[in-house]
């Protein structure tokens, strides 16, 4: 993991010397002595195995990977002070520490760890440190922040909110870093960074599917990772820097202020069954349409709660005047779904585009045409102040080209 590499106090020192100068100048921005600042660096650069500044009589420039390197640096140091701001909110102004400028990489690390894994020792084990060590780490931590960060019950313990929110900031103040690296590597025309995507429903069968082959195709050793999950899941390690952007359907609200949503193309919902349903043969998908009294006859396979396709089934469904199912199954998953599908005469809620081979190969069939005030909004969403690498941005490209054709 980035924060067992590298510490903020050099990820500091490089930033005040890029700020100011030179390593003279920087020591008024991060208090430390000048060969204090110039020895960090120079380990820190022995570390990258690249010079990110060159040295005249005049001070010191930042290098190509220096200035690309610097940038990330200055986003990951915003997060923390972010996580001071929002600390400023909770705790006693006269316990107020400089809270961006005294955090320490162990700290958040271990943090992070006790969020994951929810004890001291489980903690310790993941980090390859004594539970001393992680105590000692957040009890210091702790104390810089001036708030408890969680409650003992009983032999377990409970984070608080605030240790949430101060963790989020960590993790991303460490995913900046991370792309920092990748990038460097592609000014050397090295295309082998990570790119993670989080892929709701819809997503899976095609669209994503499609724009990562690609990718893959141009750059066969970009590292490609695909997460799949709930969505609440999903924004979860969107805003914690764990994924870059979520593809699916939109939320008519935001669930976060620090999200942006962008849709890219409109998806209806038309009831689907199997090509063997009693109500299958000698139906016309393009003409007919189910009565009030066969939708309320049928058994559902619904869409999870809270999802924009539940809404829609339900609005379909008061449209209709079709009281709300007393024979359902709720399932998240498109292949239990299919399967539930073949294996019996329940009908399911979903977009054509989802199961393409199913009904060219005959295995289902829409009965009916798209329901009508089933529109969903398909997008990508990103965080607030999202910076994608190259790679990142080329399967972005990929996906936005690919969505016109869907």
């Amino acid at each position: 993991m980035l924060h067992t590499q590298f510490n903020l106090m050099t990820l500091r020192a490089v930033w005040a010397i890029h700020e100011s100068g030179s390593a003279l100048k920087a020591v008024g921005l991060v208090h430390r002595s000048q060969p204090a600042i110039t020895a960090a660096l120079g380990t820190f650069e022995k570390q990258l195995e690249r010079p990110l500044f060159t040295r005249n009589a005049r001070g010191m420039s930042p290098t190509p990977h220096g200035r690309v390197l610097c940038a990330r640096i200055a986003l990951a140091l915003t997060h923390l002070r972010n996580a001071e701001s929002y600390l400023a909110t909770r705790r006693n102004p006269k316990a107020a520490l400089p809270f961006h400028r005294l955090v320490h990489e162990t700290q958040l690390a271990a943090l992070s760890a006790l969020l994951k894994t929810g004890s001291f020792s489980a903690a310790a084990r993941q980090l390859q440190r004594a539970e001393s060590s992680v105590h000692r780490s957040l009890r210091e931590l702790e104390t810089l922040c001036g708030i408890k960060l969680w409650e003992r019950y009983g032999s377990g313990i409970e984070p608080t909110p605030e240790a949430r929110e101060l963790a989020r900031h960590g993790e991303l103040c460490w995913s900046e870093l991370a792309a920092g690296l990748d990038e460097m590597a592609e000014q050397q025309g090295i295309m082998n960074g990570r790119v993670t995507i989080g892929s709701l429903p819809l997503t899976r069968s095609r669209w994503l599917p499609d724009a990562v082959t690609r990718l893959v195709s141009l750059h066969p050793h970009a590292q490609v990772v695909i997460v799949d999950g709930a969505y609440g899941e999903l924004l979860r390690g969107l805003r914690h820097g764990q994924i870059d952007f979520v593809l699916g359907a939109l939320r008519e609200v935001k669930p976060e202020k620090d999200i942006v949503q962008t849709p890219h193309f409109d998806d209806q919902l038309a009831i689907i069954v199997r090509s063997g349903h009693p109500l299958a043969a000698g139906f016309d998908s393009d003409m007919d349409k189910l009565s009030a009294q066969q939708l309320a006859d049928l058994s559902w396979i619904l869409p999870r709660v809270d999802t924009p396709a539940r809404r829609r089934f339900a609005e379909f469904l008061s449209y209709k005047g079709v009281p709300w199912p007393d024979r359902a199954i709720e399932c998240s998953s498109l292949v239990a779904t299919r399967a539930l599908l073949l294996q019996s005469d329940h009908a399911a809620l979903l977009s054509v585009r989802q199961i393409g081979i199913e009904l060219e190969t005959g295995l289902l069939k829409v009965l009916g045409p798209s329901l009508t005030g089933t529109t969903r909004s398909i997008g990508i969403t990103t965080r607030e102040g999202y910076r994608a690498t190259a790679l990142q941005q080329k399967l972005l490209d990929l996906l936005i080209s690919s969505a016109g054709q869907l």
